[in-house]
C-alpha cells in the first residue's frame, strides 16, 4: 500500500484511521491499488463499491476486502 501514497515513507505512519487522501491516494493512485488488491486476493471490486469512501481509509478499504473475500 506505502508505493500508492505520495506522503508516505513507511507503513509504520499509516494508521487505520488515517485519510488515505491526504496521506497521497489520488484517483490514479487509488486505480492502482484497487489493481493491485484484486490481484493479491483474487477479488473484483464491484462498481458499487468504486467510492470515495471505499478508500477512505485503511479500515473502509479492509472492510470492503474482508466483504469481498467473504462472498
Amino acid at each position: 500500500m506505502v508505493e500508492h501514497l505520495k506522503f508516505v515513507q513507511s507503513i509504520d505512519q499509516i494508521d487505520d484511521e488515517a485519510d488515505l487522501n491526504s496521506l497521497g491516494l489520488d484517483s490514479m493512485s487509488a486505480t492502482n491499488l484497487m489493481i493491485d488488491l484484486e490481484d493479491e486476493f483474487n477479488i473484483t471490486f464491484p462498481d458499487d463499491l468504486l467510492t470515495p469512501e471505499t478508500f477512505r481509509t485503511v479500515q473502509t478499504l479492509n472492510s470492503a476486502i474482508q466483504t469481498l473475500i467473504t462472498q
